[in-house]
This record gives C-alpha cells, sequence and structure tokens, in this order.
C-alpha cells in the first residue's frame, strides 16, 4: 500500500525551501598559530585533530602536514613527528586550538545536557538537574570571621622589649644590630600590583 502522507515535521520533497547562501567565514588563526615559522608546522597542529588518535597519530599528521619526502623511513619520521610534538611552540599552537574546540563544541554539550533532564528515564537524569542547579543556583555559605590581633600584637611588644632588656643586662648595644625584619602581611592587592 502506497501512500503520500509523510511523517509528521516532514515536508514533501518537492516542498523543501531554499537555503540561504552562508556568508563565508574565514578562520582566523590565534596569536600561537601565527607564531609558528611555516605554514607546514600549522598543518601539523591542525592535522592532530583530524588523524585517529593512538599509535602513531603524530607521525601521520606530520606526514599530512608535509614533512619527510617519499624516501623517510619510519624512525625519520617517528623522529620529526617528536621534535615537532615537543617544540614549545607548537605546544602553545595545541593549547590555542584545543580551547577553541572546547569552546565550538559548548552549544552540543548544552545540547546534550538538555536532552539528558527532559528525559526523566535517563540513567543520570537527577544529577544532570543537580549539576545544573550547582552552576545556577549555587548554595551558599556565609561564614563571618573576625579577627582580633590586639593580644597578638601587646605580646610581640612584650617578647621585643624582653628582648631589648636581655641585650643590655648582656652588654649588647641594640644600636649596632642589624635592623628588624619587617613582616608585615601584605594585602592580595598589594601582592599582585
Amino acid at each position: 500500500m502506497t501512500s503520500t502522507m509523510t511523517k509528521p515535521g516532514k515536508r514533501p520533497k518537492g516542498k523543501r525551501r531554499e537555503l540561504a547562501p552562508l556568508e563565508p567565514v574565514d578562520a582566523q588563526d590565534g596569536p600561537a598559530m601565527k607564531a609558528l615559522p611555516t605554514d607546514r608546522h600549522r598543518a601539523f597542529v591542525r592535522a592532530l585533530y583530524t588523524v585517529r588518535p593512538g599509535f602513531g597519530a603524530r607521525v601521520k599528521a606530520a606526514k599530512l602536514a608535509g614533512f619527510g619526502c617519499q624516501h623517510s623511513t619510519a624512525q625519520t619520521m617517528a623522529t620529526i613527528a617528536s621534535r615537532l610534538s615537543h617544540d614549545e611552540r607548537i605546544l602553545a599552537a595545541i593549547a590555542e586550538e584545543d580551547q577553541k574546540f572546547i569552546r565550538s563544541s559548548a552549544s552540543r554539550a548544552i545540547g546534550a545536557l538538555s536532552r539528558l533532564i527532559e528525559n526523566p528515564n535517563a540513567k543520570d537524569h537527577v544529577r544532570g538537574i543537580a549539576m545544573i542547579l550547582d552552576r545556577t543556583m549555587p548554595v551558599e555559605t556565609i561564614v563571618k570571621m573576625q579577627h582580633d590581633a590586639t593580644p597578638a600584637l601587646r605580646a610581640t611588644a612584650e617578647v621585643l622589649a624582653r628582648i631589648a632588656d636581655l641585650a643590655a643586662r648582656a652588654g649588647v648595644d641594640l644600636s649596632k644590630l642589624p635592623p628588624m625584619i619587617d613582616v608585615t602581611p601584605v594585602s592580595k592587592s598589594e601582592r599582585v600590583a
């Protein structure tokens, strides 16, 4: 039995609308990618995201980026890949690309989390709800601290007076001693500046 009916939500094949052309987007390299010495180095970093992870991935990425030649041995390619992988500039570019990848994956992660909390039969349904609530309405704990340094300051003054007294009894001239080191705590804002 043939039917002209389509599934709900689907348009018949002939009735699809044309998509508006997208504006071309030229991806911009970050400062770490721009700092790499050659296009082959940038191609190596990009290839790391296209090859299958695991054993030999870095060698394959080096080959895809154009390093080595057709007569290069496996050992030579492994050495090239190792040197590239341990270059600080390459590592900085990889970290930069990792951040881009993570930021671009955020919408998919939010969608997956949304589907999880909308399905009450999902295994981690309750954990998903708790995770969202923890991030949107975190539990606040108010701790009131009161610091009274007066007794400590009095005790310090008494200790210093006792040291001066003992030094005078022993015949030590306090004016000839090196100056006392100031150990006044510095606030966080003063440390940063």
